[in-house]
């Protein structure tokens, strides 16, 4: 997307996590700057962005600041209550001019097939069809450029594997904010070594180039929409 469609830095990382897409987009040598509420989370995330010009911040969303060409949302806006409130206060940051402004936004789809007890163990409140995704933006000054599938057919094969074959891992609260903080440093999906053996194997480039034929398509448990201020 980025090559794609020429987007440019700086950039915001809201809901960093760990900080990996952050460190991702500063190989650009792009700078930004990487928030997330959970204060383990954006300590793992400075470690990660060491030497980069991204820099850290622990905030709540809608206390961020500044000015940004790009705002990047990678698996967040189903953790947040009121996501509309979100995207018009991201709206609010990108430069007041007439240069373009970019946001990337993946999120958990496909509500009626694909919710399972990860949504509930994550502190999800929702999962989106590519209507809604359409309608979320554009009710909050964003216009839709593309809509991705990244997950068919082999990590929805694999989620529904792990679902259906490993214990249901309860979440540890039933506030679903409660559970956004646990998720930020943690997996319902990681096994250990198995994990990491799966992750060591050379077929991954396989993979995405057999996924890249489905990305058009919304029979997945994930997509990744890309939308333009307006």
């Amino acid at each position: 997307m980025i090559e794609k469609y020429s987007l440019r830095g700086p950039f915001l990382d809201a809901g960093c996590g760990v900080g990996d897409v952050a460190a991702h987009i500063a190989r650009r040598g792009w700078e930004g700057l990487a928030v997330d509420s959970t204060p383990a989370a954006v300590e793992a995330a400075r470690r990660n962005l060491a030497g980069t010009g991204v820099r850290t911040k622990v905030s709540e969303l809608l206390d961020v600041s500044g000015e940004f060409r790009l705002v990047v949302l990678c698996t967040v806006i189903e953790h947040i209550r009121d996501d509309r409130t979100l995207l018009r206060h991201l709206h609010t940051l990108y430069p007041q001019d007439s240069s373009p402004g970019h946001l990337i936004v993946s999120l958990p789809s496909n509500p009626s097939v694909e919710w399972r007890w990860d949504d509930n163990f994550y502190g999800h409140f929702r999962r989106y069809t590519r209507a809604d995704v359409e309608q979320m933006l554009a009710a909050s000054g964003f216009r839709l450029v593309c809509y991705w599938d990244y997950t068919f057919p082999v990590f929805w094969a694999m989620r529904r594997a792990y679902t259906a074959l490993l214990p249901a891992k309860k979440p540890r609260s039933i506030v679903p904010e409660e559970n956004t903080y646990e998720s930020s440093l943690q997996s319902a999906w990681q096994l250990g070594p198995a994990s990491r053996a799966l992750a060591a194997m050379p077929i991954w480039p396989w993979v995405f180039s057999l996924q890249e034929r489905y990305r058009d398509g919304e029979r997945g448990f994930e997509a990744i929409a890309l939308a333009e201020r307006i």
